[in-house]
Parts: C-alpha cells; structure tokens; sequence
C-alpha cells in the first residue's frame, strides 16, 4: 500500500490530506509499535512527516517504494520494510508484501523483525566501539592484545583495533569456529591464522569483527549487548531490537524456509556457533528501530533531543581510512557508478553498510538523508538475486527527491 502516495495524490487533487487536528507537515499516522518483550501489546503510535515539510519530492519516493514492490512480485524475496527519512524526519515507512510464501504475515515496519545479518557490524560492534572510544575505554591504535592478551602468535600481535575496523587485520574471510560452547567458538576464533600481514591489504572478514566484538566486551566490563541497551537502544526508543529473539519467533521474517525454519535462529553460522552474540551478525531489527538509528546519525548523534553519539566521533569513524579502499571504521562508503551499494548521486561522504539476509542502511550526509531496506532475501528466492541494484536504484531515487525537492524551491521547472 502506496500510504504516502495516496496523500500526494488528494493534495495534488485539492482534498485535504491531514486531519484538522494533526500537526500541518504530519501525513501519517504510522503502524501501532509492538514491544519486543509483549510482542501482542501495542503502546504507541508514531506518525509521519510530508515529503514537502523534510523538503523532499514525493514522487521519487513513490517510485523506490514500487520498485521494491516490483523485486517481491518478481519473486526476489517475499516481503520487505522501507523506510526514509531526512535528519529526525521520517517521510516514509512502508511493509511490502509477506514474511513468508506460505501465508505468513504482512510485512510491518514497526512489528517485523529482520535478520540484520552484517548490518550487525555496524549498528552493534561498531556503535560500540564508537561509545567506548568516547569514553576513553578503548583507542583505536591500541594493540588488541592490549584487551585480548590471549590473541597471540603468528604475527596477532601486530595487529590493532584500528585494523579489525578497516578489515586489515590479516584475518580470513571467515572460518569454521563451531565447538561445543559458545566460549569454544569463541576462543576457536581467536586462534584462526591470519592470511597476510597485518596493515599490508584489505579482506573483507567476519572475523575481524567477532575479535572486535571480544574486545569491546573486554574495554566495557560488560556484555556488549548490555551496553547497546544501555546507550543506544534504549534512549533511541529502539525497542524491539535485540540479539537472540527466540526461535521459534512470530515476529521474525524467516531466512530459511521450512518447519520451523530459521525463523529467530541467526542464519550466519559463525554467529549461530558463538550463541547469536556475535560482532559480524546476530541482531535483528525492524524498520522502524532503524530508522529511528539512521536519523540520530544523521542528525550528529542526537535524536528527539537525546544525544548518543558526538558528532565528531561520526565523522571520524564514517571517513575513509588511508590504505582500506572504501573502508572507513566498521562503515563503508561509496564505490560510485554502478558497483556497491550505494549507487552513483550519494555524496562522497555517504556511509553505510549492507547484509547477506537482504539489509541496508545508509546515510547522506551532505543531503541529511538515510534509507533502511530490510528483505529476507534468502528466503527460498523464485527471482534471480538483484538486492545491490536495488539498493542502489533505491539510494539514486532518494537522492533524487532531494534534488529535486530543491531545484523546485530555486525556482527550476
């Protein structure tokens, strides 16, 4: 369902679109918040903003929505959540088709939790780090072995925190670290030899941020997740976020098809062997939540008035790091044209990241807009794999309301 569509159209119609009582720029009033404690309780409402008062055009928005409605019907994946934004103001959120082919539920940006996959990375290893390098409890040049005495040999030693972040650590793409415990795993992780020496390229790897997440843990003197909670989604109102939600979960958009499936069971397997705690996967999310995180960036680290991050700390960690190609701290940034993810109108200083299940969040800086798409992208696909052109066809768009949005304001036809 087009919601925002259908109040551009009545306004272009002369009908009024916002009721007497709601504030002018308000459009919507979104889906009813579930909690992720009471998934049945319904505490709060949320509403939306026009396009024309976050000073974007409707019909580029429109069409990103289609688009992703196009990606379900083709088959790509059966359902998916989008939301966008610019700065605290959230112009659109919308679910598009079902969590399942078999009948399961609608999509629900406020209800519907999705497998962040690597997104993990970022809005929770990385968010972390983030916090713990404010408070004074972790500097990136630091030798990890500082945290971690027991990641040693084989050249471990030289590595740093700063290259875990940019994916230069040496450490492989990935590795079997499953054992019969959490901890097993874990220590199994931090004895994986590195495949080149540290600082010379970058790799891409999972288990840099499994070791990253180990070292945040030890800089806090608390479960990483306990922190987030504390910081982060808690003050952001992101209340439905988590790792672990259970298996079976009803809220959960399955990543596997099947009786149960994996639906609440973290489908990265190294994250499944480290108990679903884990730095390279393991939260979901809805979009909702998201947005909500997307908006704090985008507005410096501050929110509805609750700071989380300094602004100072975004820009250091979302800028690209000398010798990491695209890399920032934990963050990506574009590539440009038709490579990544971002696509080719974000601005330089764009940053985000994406993840295997089907997810993505990036940020616009210069424009002050963020988009979140999440999709079971592994769900038992009938269509043929294109979620990085969508992604960047989605991002282009967004961009293009903007742009728009401003040249119509200059006086451009």
């Amino acid at each position: 369902m087009l919601l925002p569509a259908l109040f551009f159209v009545a306004a272009s119609l002369g009908v009024p679109a916002v009721p007497a009582a709601m504030p002018a720029e308000t459009v919507a009033v979104g889906r009813p918040m579930r909690g992720a404690a009471d998934p049945g309780s319904r505490p709060s409402r949320h509403a939306l903003v026009s396009a024309a008062a976050a000073g974007m055009s409707m019909v580029p928005l429109v069409e990103a929505e289609q688009q992703v409605a196009a990606e379900v019907d083709r088959g790509a994946f059966p359902g998916a959540a989008l939301a966008v934004g610019r700065g605290p103001r959230v112009v659109l959120e919308e679910g598009i088709g079902r969590m399942g082919w078999d009948g399961e539920d609608a999509v629900d940006p406020d209800w519907t939790l999705y497998d962040l996959a690597s997104l993990s990375k970022v809005v929770g290893t990385t968010t972390a780090a983030m916090l713990l390098v404010e408070d004074g409890k972790l500097s990136l040049d630091d030798l990890v072995t500082d945290y971690l005495p027991e990641f040693t040999g084989g050249g471990r030693e030289r590595v740093t925190v700063r290259m875990l972040l940019t994916h230069t650590a040496g450490l492989p793409e990935g590795a079997d670290v499953g054992g019969p415990s959490a901890d097993d795993a874990l220590a199994r992780a931090l004895q994986v030899p590195l495949e080149y020496e540290p600082g010379t390229r970058t790799l891409y790897s999972d288990l840099s941020m499994v070791v990253l997440f180990a070292v945040d843990e030890r800089a806090a003197g608390e479960p990483v997740y306990r922190l987030l909670d504390r910081r982060v989604f808690g003050p952001l109102g992101m209340r439905s976020t988590t790792y672990v939600p259970g298996d079976p979960c009803e809220r959960c958009a399955a990543t596997i098809r099947g009786n149960p499936g994996y639906r609440g069971k973290v489908h990265d397997p190294i994250a499944r062997g480290l108990g679903g705690f884990s730095g390279n996967a393991g939260l979901f999310s809805t979009a909702h939540d998201l947005a909500r995180y997307a908006a704090m960036l985008a507005g410096g680290g501050t929110f509805e008035g609750v700071q989380v991050l300094r602004a100072a700390t975004i820009r250091d960690f979302t800028r690209r790091q000398p010798g990491a190609g695209t890399r920032a701290l934990g963050w990506d940034t574009p590539t440009g044209g038709e490579n990544g993810a971002a696509g080719a109108r974000m601005s330089p200083n764009a940053f985000g990241h994406t993840g295997f299940t089907g997810t993505s969040l990036w940020v616009d800086p210069e424009r002050g807009t963020w988009v979140v798409l999440l999709a079971n992208r592994t769900y038992d696909p009938h269509g043929a794999n294109r979620i990085q052109a969508l992604r960047r066809s989605v991002h282009d768009l967004v961009a293009r309301s903007t742009d728009e949005a401003r040249y119509t304001v200059a006086g451009g036809s």
